[in-house]
């Protein structure tokens, strides 16, 4: 998804009470260029204000963070779109924004 897709969407679903975005920046590689501040850096550049965690995982072990085992997650940036119910119903590494917009959309028209 990136920085410049996650504002497109960000932006179009902007005061859709029954949209939320988030962001978690995983690392399991890079630890000294993918920072908590370089995360922030790219937040501020791209005006995409929303929620934001860092999740590094154990630069000695090589072990992934949590966040990565659990949504089986395998590169960056990796979208996950779920359900208001809770399901999980796209969990892959690339997904335009076009796409992502109908398939939110459909959600939303599911759930009316």
């Amino acid at each position: 998804m990136g920085f410049p897709t996650l504002k497109k969407l960000t932006e179009v679903f902007n005061g859709n009470k029954f949209v939320t975005f988030v962001a978690v920046q995983t690392v399991f590689e890079g630890y000294g260029f993918n920072s908590k501040d370089k995360l922030r850096k790219n937040q501020l550049k791209y005006e995409v204000y929303i929620p934001m965690a860092h999740a590094p995982g154990d630069k000695e072990t090589h072990e992934v963070p949590p966040i990565m085992r659990n949504y089986r997650s395998g590169g960056t940036p990796w979208k996950v779109i779920i359900d208001r119910d809770g399901t999980v119903v796209y969990n892959h590494f690339h997904i335009d924004a076009d796409q992502a917009i109908i398939l939110i959309n459909r959600l939303l028209e599911r759930d009316r």
